[in-house]
């Protein structure tokens, strides 16, 4: 297997990831961040697509607030995660994407814009030319 290197994260990664359900693929990418060896790009509109959903009480867990609280401050401290806007140039790539959903069309921009492996697992992801992506 080649080396990894710094990788995009979508909502659902994230989510997986907090609730300690994620696969072997997926799992070792938060690994090697927690350990320092990468770092993981979280899109904004995946940050906020997180928020929206924990507050909604669509998240496995008692105290939705207090999980958005401990991202935002794994964002601010670790050093690993990183939030990620969608640079100027990375726009031309969301024009051509024929990915239906916005947040998905973004997030598959920064990923093929910086030119990183996105670790999803949906398979809307799947019909993108030239994305690589992490899971099982």
């Amino acid at each position: 297997m080649a080396a990894l290197t710094d990788c995009v994260i979508d909502t659902v990664a994230l989510v997986r990831h907090l609730e300690d359900d994620l696969p072997r693929g997926a799992e070792k990418v938060f690994q090697d961040a927690e350990a320092g060896r990468i770092r993981l790009l979280l899109p904004e509109i995946a940050l906020a697509e997180f928020v929206y959903i924990a507050l909604r009480g669509r998240l496995r867990t008692p105290n939705p607030r207090a999980i958005v609280e401990e991202v935002l401050d794994a964002v601010r401290e670790s050093g690993y995660l990183v939030l990620s806007p969608l640079p100027l140039p990375a726009w031309d790539r969301f024009l051509e994407l024929k990915v239906p959903e916005l947040h998905d069309r973004m997030i598959a921009a920064l990923a093929l814009h910086a030119s990183l492996p996105l670790v999803t697992s949906d398979p809307s992801f799947d019909s993108v030319v030239g994305l690589n992506t992490v899971w099982k």
